[in-house]
């Protein structure tokens, strides 16, 4: 099961890791879901049960949309705020 499933469970850990790790990884994460291939992509590896490659050339292309959205994403957000609850910390203790 694990050998059957196991590279989408690790693309999809990759994404989360990489895409939910601050608001400026969130905002290229909504920027790349505009895409039609990213959504097609998508579609087909939920559809299959793996993870698809549809064409060498446009993943590729996707990789580099992604690589600026990262970047442009990580310019214009605000930094995640501190989150602090030293009471609620305390009970835990």
């Amino acid at each position: 099961y694990d050998g059957l499933y196991g590279p989408t469970y690790l693309v999809l850990d990759i994404l989360q890791k990489v895409f939910y790790s601050s608001n400026g990884a969130r905002e290229a994460f909504v920027e790349l879901c505009n895409s039609k291939y990213v959504q097609q992509v998508t579609f087909d590896s939920y559809l299959y049960k793996r993870v698809q490659g549809n064409n060498p050339l446009d993943d590729l292309k996707l990789l580099g949309t992604t690589v600026s959205s990262l970047i442009k994403g990580y310019s214009i957000a605000q930094p995640d705020a501190e989150f602090s609850n030293p009471v609620e910390s305390k009970k835990r203790i």
